[in-house]
C-alpha cells in the first residue's frame, strides 16, 4: 500500500514559513571595504555596477565610530547571500573592518554564505601572511590591544582564511571597469541561478507540508526517487511544490519546475516544447531544437543520465506526460522528481509509492490565512470574529478560496460583510464556486472583461503580448491587470500571466452561461468545436467579441464568403494553428487585433475600414496587395513576413503611429514606398531575405528607429541618404546585401552601436572612410567583404600623432565644423574581419580602439604574419585566426589579457609565442606543422604553472602526454539510438585516493582525451569529477563549431579539482586522506574517444618532510604511498633541478613526474622530472610541501 503523509495540524504564520517559501536573504550582496581607500572610487563604482544589474547590494554609507559595529550592520551581514571583502592597503588598520570580516566568516560557516575576497591593489599573500601594510597594521594592533590578544588572533585567523578563498585580484594599472564587470557578471549568474520561486504571499501551514515532502524525498541521499503530491484543485499542491523547490534546489546540479503540464502539453507539439524547456532549464544556454517527442526522450536520457537533478512536474493528468518527461532511471544518481496531480490512480499506475496527500487547512490555519488576506494580521478583530468564522466555513479549508474571500472582503465595513455573506445563501453555486463567483461579481465591468479575456485566451501568455492586444481595446488595461493581481485572481511570474485552474474554469463557465446552447451568441469563443461550428455554419452574431482558433492538432476550417458577416463587434481574432481555407468577403470593422497566419486571402475586402485596428499580423499569407492601408490610423504593428506573393508596399503615410513593420522573407517584394522613410514613430523595420528588393526609399528621416534589418537583400545596391540625425538607431544589419557604398550621411547615425555588413561582396573601400567615423560603434562585422579593406595609397587617412584623428566628410556642407575631425572607432569592442582578402595587416594602425577592443576575428585571410602592434590592444580577450593558411608565425608579444586564441586549420603555422598567463582556451586543430613543437608536453605545462584558472587546449596528437600519471583506454561502442551510422558512445573512468594534507583550494586536475576523426558540431563531451560519489566539478568541451578533424587530436584541460561556484553555494568541502576521487569521461558523436588521462597538480601542507606519491596500478586504481623526502630547489627560474645523489626522494624505477606549485607568488613554480617511463602502466606524482621551496 502506498504510504501517505498527512498534513500536520499546527498553525504557522507567514514568517514562520518564510524559510522554505521565500528567498531567505534580504540582500544579494554585502560589501565590506575600507572607506578611506575605496569609498569614493572602486567600491562606489562596484556598487553602481551591481545596482545597474538589479543586484540588491548593502553598502555602509556611514563613517563608522564607536567601540562596536552597529547591530544594523551585523543584521545586514547575516541577511546577505554573498559577501564581497575589498582588501585594500589600509583595510587591516580598521578594527571595524576586521570585526566585519570575523562576522562574515561566521555567517559563511553557519549559513553557507558565499564569500569572495577582492584584492584591490594588494598582494593576496600580504593579506594571508600579514606582511607589508597588513604587517604594519598588526604591529599597531598588537600595541593597541595588548590586553586582548585573543581578538588580535581572531583577526589574524580571519585574514588567513579569507585570503585563501577563491577571489579576484586587481593589480596596479589594470582597468577597473573591466575588472568590476567580470565580478558583476559572475555574481549575476550566481544570483539568477539561485532565484527562488514565488510561492505565496501568506504561506500559512506550508512548513509542515514541506518537511513531510522533504522526508519522503530524502534529498541528498543516494538512489533516485519520485514523490507524488496529491490533492483536490485549489488545495495548495503547486504552492507546496514550489516551497519544496526553494528549500532543496541548492542540493542539485540542475533544477527545473515545469508548471501547468496538463495545459502546456495539450497543443500539438506541447510535449516537445516541455522537453526543450526541461533541457534548457537544467543545462542552460540556448534552447535545443527537438523534432519529435521520441527523439526528445533519447536526448534527455543521453544528456541527463549522469546529472543529479531536481525535476518538478506540476499538474500532471496523463501517463503520456510522465512517459515523455520523467522516465524511470533517466537521470543521474541522487536525482529527485516531484509530481503534483489530482489523480492518485495515475501515480499508482506509474509505480509511484511515495505519495503525500494534501489535506484541507485546519480551522486555526484557515482563520489565520483568511485574516491575513482580510485584515493584514494573523487574527481578526474581536467584532469581526464571528463573521470571519462564518466566512471560513464557506471556504471549506481551501487556501485558494480563503485567499479570494479574504481579498474580496478587505477594507469593507461590518455591515457590508454581513450583506456579502448573506448573499451566499440560496446561490446556485456551492462552496468554492460561490466564493469564486462573488470575487468576480465584485470587479468593475472593465476589469471583468479583462478577466474573461485572460481566462478564455491568455492564460500562460507573455504579459507584453497580452498588453498589446488589450490596449487596442481599452486604455486602462494595465490598471485592470493590476487590480486582478491585487485581488489574487491572476499572478505575474517571469512576465507570464498565470491563473489558477478553478478561476480559469470560472471565467469560461461565465462565458458559456451567456448562451449554453448556441456558441454564436457568446462573447468569446475558444473551444475548437465551437469555433468550427460558428465559422462554417455562419452562425456568428454581434455578441462575439473575441475568437481564438486553437486545435489540439492542426486542422482545417473551410471558410465561405459570409463566415464573418454576423460578427460586427468582433475585436480580437487569433488563429494559432488552423488552416482557414476559402475566401471571405467581409471582415468586421471593429477588429482591433488580427493574428491570422497562413491566411489565404489575396486582397483585403474592399469594405474593410477598421479604423480601430492596432495590430495586423498575417505572416506567410497569400496577400498580394495592401491597398486601403490609409484607413488604419491607429495601426502600430504590421507583420507580413513570409508573404510569398507580395511584390510592393504602397504609400504608408496614412499610418502615422506605425512602430513595427516586418516584411522579412517576402521573396518577391521589389519595392517599399518611400513614405516608409518618414514614419516618425517607427521603431523597427525588418526587410531580411527580401531577395528581389531593389529599394525601400531614397531618403530616411526616422527619429525613433532603433533597429534596421536588410540582411540578404541581394538586389538592393544603394543605401538611402540620411536627411537628419537618427540618434535612436542602435543596430544596422545589412549582412549579405548587395549594397555597394554607404553614403557620407551615415555619420548622422550618431547612436549606432552595431553594424553588421558580412558578405556584402560589392561594398567598396570608400564606405570604410565613413564607417570609421562612427564614434559610438561597439561592434563592426565585415566578414567576407573582399573589396572593402584594400589599403595602401587608396585611402588617405589623416592621422595625427597624438589622437589618430581621422578627416571625415571635410568637403560636405551638411555637417558642422564640430564633426569634421573624429577619432577612428574609439569605442569599438568587437571587430570581425574574416575572409576580407587581407594579404597585409596594415589596417590596424589607423584604429583608436587600443584600450577598448575585446574580440578580433581575422580568420580566412592571406597574411603571413601579424603586425607587432597587435600587442597594443591591451584589453583584447579573444583572437581568432581560423583558416589563415599562409600564416607562419605569431608575434612574440601578444595582448596581455588574451583568454582565447583560435588557430584552427592554420596549416603553415610553424612557431608559437609565449602565451598570456590568463589564457583559458587554445584551439590548434589541424595545425600539423606545430607537431614538432611538442605542444602537449610544453605549452600546457607552461600554462598550468603560470596561472590557476581553467585552461583548455586542442592540438594534433595521438597519445596522452607522458607526464600524465593515469592513462586508460576508453570503452567505445556504436550508438544504438542514432539514425546515423558512424556515431559512437565512449566512456572512461579513472579513480584514485586523495593524498594526505592536500590543499584542495589550489589543487587542480589536468585531464586529457584522444579523439579520432570527428566533427565538433556532431559531438558531446564532458568530464565529471566526483569525491566519494558526490559530483564536485563538471567540464564540457568548448570547441569551434563545425570543424572537422583531419587527423587524431588531443584535448587537454586543467581545471580546479573542486568547482569554486559549487563549493561556495553548497558550503566548503574538506578533502581528507582516503577520500576517493573519480573522473568520468563521457563522449557521444562521430569518431570515437579512444583513451583518457588524469594528472593531479597541487601541494601539501603540514609536515614538510612528507610527500604523497600517487601510484596507478594495472587496473588504473590509484593509491598513495607516504615516504620521507628531502628536496632542495635552488633554481631562481622556478624550474626545479634533479636532486643530487645525496638527496633522498621516494621514487621507483619508472621515473616519477613531480609537480611543485606555490600559490603565494605571481609566478608559480613547476618541477618536471621527465625521465622516459620504462613501465607504461605504472606512473606516479609527487605533491610536495610548499615550505620546502627556496628562491
Amino acid at each position: 500500500m502506498a504510504p501517505m503523509a498527512n498534513q500536520q495540524g499546527h498553525s504557522f504564520s507567514s514568517s514562520s514559513s518564510s524559510s522554505v517559501t521565500q528567498d531567505p536573504w534580504t540582500y544579494d550582496v554585502f560589501v565590506s571595504f575600507r572607506g578611506k581607500d575605496t569609498r569614493t572610487n572602486f567600491t562606489d563604482h562596484l556598487y553602481k555596477a551591481l545596482s545597474d544589474k538589479g543586484i540588491y547590494t548593502f553598502i555602509d554609507r556611514e563613517l563608522i565610530g564607536g567601540e562596536k559595529i552597529s547591530p544594523a550592520l551585523l543584521e545586514a551581514i547575516e541577511e546577505s547571500r554573498i559577501s564581497l571583502i575589498v582588501f585594500s592597503e589600509n583595510y587591516a588598520s580598521s578594527r571595524w573592518c576586521l570585526d566585519e570580516l570575523v562576522e562574515i566568516l561566521r555567517c559563511k560557516s553557519s549559513t553557507n554564505q558565499i564569500v569572495w575576497p577582492i584584492f584591490y591593489k594588494v598582494d593576496p599573500s600580504h593579506v594571508r601572511n600579514q606582511t607589508n601594510s597588513f604587517g604594519d597594521a598588526f604591529a599597531d594592533m598588537n600595541c593597541r590591544f595588548k590586553d586582548n590578544t585573543e581578538k588580535v588572533l581572531r583577526w589574524r585567523s580571519a585574514l588567513r582564511e579569507a585570503a585563501s578563498l577563491k577571489g579576484y585580484t586587481c593589480k596596479a594599472g589594470e582597468s577597473e571597469a573591466t575588472f568590476i564587470n567580470h565580478i558583476v557578471e559572475e555574481i549575476v549568474v550566481l544570483v539568477l541561478n539561485r532565484t527562488y520561486l514565488n510561492v505565496a504571499k501568506y504561506p500559512v501551514g506550508i512548513h509542515s507540508c514541506v518537511r513531510a515532502v522533504e522526508m519522503l524525498l530524502c534529498a541528498g541521499g543516494n538512489g533516485r526517487r519520485i514523490v507524488g503530491i496529491w490533492g483536490t484543485s485549489g488545495i495548495g499542491k503547486t504552492t507546496i511544490a514550489k516551497a519544496v523547490y526553494n528549500a532543496i534546489a541548492h542540493k542539485f546540479e540542475g533544477c527545473c519546475f515545469l508548471a501547468d503540464v496538463r495545459e502546456n502539453s495539450m497543443p500539438h507539439g506541447g510535449l516537445i516544447q516541455l522537453q526543450e524547456t526541461l533541457l534548457q532549464e537544467i543545462l542552460g544556454g540556448n534552447k535545443l531544437k527537438i523534432v519529435s517527442a521520441d527523439k526528445g526522450i533519447s536526448i534527455i536520457q543521453k544528456l541527463l543520465r549522469q546529472k543529479r537533478i531536481l525535476l518538478i512536474l506540476d499538474d500532471v493528468n496523463q501517463l503520456e506526460q510522465l512517459d515523455n518527461l520523467a522516465g524511470v532511471g533517466w537521470f543521474g544518481e541522487g536525482s529527485r522528481v516531484i509530481i503534483t496531480t489530482q489523480d492518485s490512480g495515475l501515480l499508482k499506475c506509474y509505480g509511484i509509492e511515495l505519495i503525500y496527500e494534501v489535506h484541507k487547512l485546519y480551522d486555526n490555519q484557515a482563520l489565520e490565512l483568511f485574516s491575513l488576506n482580510a485584515f493584514g494580521r494573523n487574527e481578526p478583530p474581536n467584532d469581526y470574529l464571528e463573521l470571519a468564522k462564518r466566512a471560513i466555513a464557506y471556504a471549506q479549508g481551501l487556501p485558494l478560496a480563503l485567499t479570494l474571500l479574504g481579498s474580496h472582503l478587505r477594507n469593507k465595513d461590518i455591515h457590508r460583510w454581513q450583506a456579502i455573506l448573506d448573499g451566499y445563501e440560496g446561490e446556485p453555486y456551492t462552496g468554492i464556486q460561490k466564493i469564486l463567483r462573488k470575487s468576480y461579481d465584485a470587479l468593475g465591468n472593465s476589469v471583468q472583461q479583462v478577466f474573461l479575456d485572460m481566462a478564455c485566451f491568455f492564460k500562460g501568455e507573455d504579459k507584453d503580448y497580452v498588453m498589446q492586444i488589450l490596449s487596442s481595446k481599452q486604455k486602462a488595461s494595465q490598471d485592470c491587470i493590476e487590480v486582478l493581481v491585487e485581488k489574487a485572481m491572476i499572478t505575474i511570474q517571469y512576465n507570464r500571466i498565470l491563473m489558477h485552474d478553478l478561476l480559469e474554469k470560472l471565467g469560461k463557465d461565465i462565458v458559456h452561461e451567456e448562451c449554453p446552447i448556441e456558441p454564436g451568441k457568446r462573447s468569446r469563443l475558444w473551444f475548437h468545436e465551437d469555433v468550427y461550428h460558428v465559422l462554417t455554419e455562419n452562425s456568428g452574431t454581434r455578441k462575439i467579441k473575441g475568437i481564438m482558433v486553437k486545435f489540439p492538432k492542426p486542422d482545417e476550417i473551410p471558410l465561405n464568403a459570409e463566415s464573418f458577416f454576423g460578427m460586427v463587434n468582433l475585436e480580437i481574432f487569433i488563429n494559432c494553428n488552423a488552416v482557414l481555407s476559402g475566401y471571405v468577403e467581409y471582415l468586421p470593422n471593429e477588429l482591433r487585433f488580427i493574428d491570422w497566419g497562413r491566411c489565404q486571402l489575396q486582397l483585403l475586402p474592399s469594405n474593410f475600414h477598421a479604423r480601430h485596428l492596432v495590430v495586423f499580423n498575417m505572416p506567410c499569407s497569400d496577400i498580394r496587395q495592401l491597398e486601403g492601408f490609409k484607413k488604419f490610423p491607429k495601426l502600430t504593428s504590421i507583420n507580413l513576413s513570409g508573404c510569398q506573393f507580395l511584390e510592393k508596399i504602397v504609400d504608408l503615410s496614412g499610418i502615422p503611429n506605425l512602430k513595427y513593420l516586418n516584411l522579412s522573407e517576402c521573396k518577391r517584394l521589389v519595392e517599399v514606398d518611400g513614405s516608409v522613410g518618414f514614419l516618425d514613430k517607427l521603431v523597427e523595420l525588418d526587410l531580411r531575405e527580401c531577395f528581389q528588393l531593389t529599394r525601400f526609399g531614397t531618403r530616411l528621416r526616422l527619429k525613433s528607429l532603433e533597429r534596421l534589418y536588410l540582411c540578404d537583400c541581394k538586389r538592393l545596391e544603394s543605401f538611402p541618404e540620411i536627411e537628419d540625425k537618427m540618434e535612436s538607431l542602435i543596430i544596422l544589419d545589412m549582412e549579405g546585401s548587395g549594397i555597394r557604398e554607404l553614403p557620407s550621411s551615415i555619420a548622422y547615425l550618431t547612436g549606432l552601436e552595431v553594424l553588421k555588413a558580412d558578405y556584402c561582396e560589392n561594398l567598396s573601400n570608400a564606405s570604410l572612410h565613413h564607417i570609421y567615423g562612427l564614434q559610438r560603434l561597439g561592434e563592426l562585422s565585415v566578414k567576407g567583404c573582399r573589396k572593402l579593406l584594400t589599403f595602401g595609397n587608396e585611402v588617405n587617412f589623416e592621422v595625427s600623432s597624438s589622437y589618430t584623428e581621422l578627416q571625415l566628410l571635410s568637403n560636405s556642407s551638411n555637417f558642422s565644423d564640430d564633426n569634421s575631425l573624429s577619432l577612428a572607432l574609439p569605442r569599438l569592442r568587437f571587430f570581425f574581419l574574416g575572409g576580407c582578402n587581407l594579404s597585409e595587416s596594415d589596417f590596424l594602425p589607423p584604429l583608436d580602439c587600443w584600450s577598448t577592443l575585446e574580440e578580433l576575428d581575422l580568420s580566412g585571410n592571406n597574411f603571413v604574419s601579424l603586425p607587432e602592434c597587435i600587442s597594443k590592444f591591451v584589453n583584447l580577450l579573444s583572437l581568432r585566426l581560423c583558416g589563415c593558411k599562409r600564416l607562419r608565425e605569431i608575434p612574440e608579444v601578444l595582448p596581455p589579457k588574451l583568454t582565447s586564441v583560435t588557430l584552427n586549420s592554420c596549416t603553415s603555422l610553424e612557431t608559437f609565442p609565449k602565451l598570456s598567463p590568463g589564457l583559458q582556451h587554445l584551439y590548434l586543430t589541424n595545425c600539423f606543422k606545430l607537431c614538432g613543437c611538442d605542444i602537449t608536453e610544453n605549452i600546457l605545462l607552461n600554462q598550468v604553472s603560470s596561472q590557476s584558472s581553467t585552461i583548455e587546449i586542442i592540438v594534433p596528437g595521438t597519445e596522452v602526454p607522458k607526464w600524465f600519471s593515469c592513462c586508460k583506454e576508453a570503452t567505445v561502442f556504436e550508438d544504438p539510438f542514432s539514425d546515423n551510422k558512424g556515431e559512437y558512445v565512449a566512456e572512461c573512468e579513472v579513480c584514485f585516493e586523495i593524498p594526505p594534507n592536500l590543499e584542495w583550494e589550489t589543487s587542480r586536475l589536468a585531464l586529457c582525451a584522444v579523439f579520432d576523426l570527428m566533427t565538433y558540431h556532431g559531438c558531446q563531451f564532458c568530464a565529471k569529477i566526483l569525491i566519494n560519489g558526490k559530483q564536485v566539478n563538471e567540464i564540457w568541451i568548448w570547441a569551434e563549431y563545425g570543424i572537422k578533424l583531419e587527423e587524431t587530436h588531443v584535448w587537454l584541460n586543467c581545471s580546479p579539482l573542486l568547482d569554486p561556484n559549487k563549493n561556495m553555494v553548497e558550503g566548503p568541502m574538506r578533502l581528507q586522506q582516503g577520500n576517493m576521487c573519480q573522473v568520468l569521461f563521457y563522449y557521444h558523436g562521430a569518431g570515437p574517444m579512444t583513451r583518457c588521462g588524469v594528472h593531479v597538480l597541487g601541494h601539501q601542507v603540514g609536515d614538510v618532510s612528507e610527500t604523497g606519491i600517487m601510484v596507478v596500478d594495472d587496473d588504473i586504481h590509484c593509491h598513495y604511498q607516504d615516504e620521507l623526502v628531502s628536496l632542495s630547489l635552488t633554481s631562481t627560474s622556478g624550474v626545479g633541478k634533479r636532486p643530487r645523489g645525496s638527496d633522498t626522494i621516494a621514487v621507483d624505477n619508472h621515473g616519477p613526474n613531480v609537480v611543485v606549485m606555490d600559490h603565494d607568488h605571481e609566478e608559480q613554480y613547476l618541477t618536471l622530472f621527465s625521465e622516459p617511463a620504462d613501465h607504461p602502466k605504472r606512473r606516479h606524482i609527487d605533491i610536495d610541501e610548499e615550505q620546502n621551496l627556496t628562491y
